[in-house]
């Protein structure tokens, strides 16, 4: 009898520790470096910048990978962090490379190293200016939830406005400037050198402010001043009666009255000087995309955001 108890003890003991180091080794965050599929030439390209303090990816970035997969065959996904290795595998329909790798440099610093993957790969001098359906190249990032069942509606619109390059909103602090959680460009643009020229000079910042005061306020006067036409698929113009010069911080007038297809994450911190009743945005998500409603809060709860008590209904 004692020796089975021992036995049975020892077993239990063995699965326990097995069962942890099972843990340890699905949930541990790894550097990696990994090419999933070739990049396609003659295809649009996105590079998606990421972080994710713990390693993992939120649902709400699956969503929005899937959706730019419709109009961006091609999708670099560079996050600025180790990822957790089960990650992987619900990134790997979506993307073409994915590098997970501390580089301290925020989003300007991972579109800085997609741009010189595609530069390595040919992909940036191989594009036809003249035709209309030369691949574009797109910058996104995880700040925003998408809200819009698809983005072709707004590539098409934007097709026939001429730009050279091109946003989703744009801002007035500072200077006027297409803000850079999407960025589209035609071959016009990102195959110039001085597009090239300007990514190569981000480096690591204090902090985020800094980095938006240094690369994305410039920005759009930069290539405007080489000539390039820019658009916002939302005109700010419009928004001119709107008092402060961040219109995200009116997510219900940018939803409700301009179909923005995105929100930002921001409006559910303190970095953004929200101007709507949170709670109305809750319920005007959730009646028109439960299930970027049902992300949203998934992602809300695990960054424990002290705004998830206005979900409440």
């Amino acid at each position: 009898m004692k020796k089975s108890l021992l036995t049975l003890i020892i077993v239990c003991t063995v699965a326990v520790i097995g069962g942890i180091g099972m843990y340890t080794y699905q949930h541990q965050a790894l550097e990696i470096n990994q090419t999933i599929a070739p990049i396609k030439q003659g295809d649009s390209t996105t590079i998606y910048a990421a972080y994710s303090a713990d390693g993992s990816v939120s649902d709400y970035v699956i969503s929005y990978l899937k959706a730019l997969k419709e109009v961006s065959p091609n999708i670099i996904f560079i996050t600025d962090n180790k990822i957790q290795r089960k990650e992987i595998k619900k990134l790997a329909p979506y993307t073409n490379q994915i590098i997970a790798q501390r580089h301290g440099e925020y989003d300007w610093g991972s579109f800085k190293r997609g741009v010189e993957i595609l530069k390595q790969n040919g992909w940036l001098a191989n594009s036809d200016e003249a035709s209309k359906k030369a691949p574009l190249l797109i910058l996104a990032n995880d700040s925003s939830l998408l809200v819009a069942p698809t983005l072709r509606p707004i590539f098409a619109e934007m097709s026939q406005r001429e730009a050279d390059f091109w946003g989703i909103t744009a801002n007035a602090d500072g200077i006027y400037h297409l803000q850079s959680y999407f960025l589209v460009f035609t071959p016009k643009v990102y195959q110039s050198r001085e597009f090239r020229s300007y990514l190569e000079t981000v480096k690591a910042e204090k902090d985020g402010l800094t980095v938006a005061s240094r690369y994305e306020v410039p920005f759009t006067s930069y290539l405007e001043n080489l000539g390039y036409k820019s658009s916002a698929y939302i005109p700010y113009k419009e928004l001119s009666y709107l008092p402060l010069n961040d219109k995200n911080c009116y997510p219900l007038a940018l939803l409700g009255k301009y179909n923005a297809p995105f929100l930002k994450m921001r409006t559910f911190t303190d970095r953004l000087n929200v101007q709507d009743s949170r709670r109305l945005v809750f319920h005007w998500i959730k009646e028109h995309n439960p299930q970027a409603y049902r992300e949203l809060i998934a992602h809300l709860r695990k960054i424990k955001s002290p705004y998830l008590k206005e979900a409440r209904e």
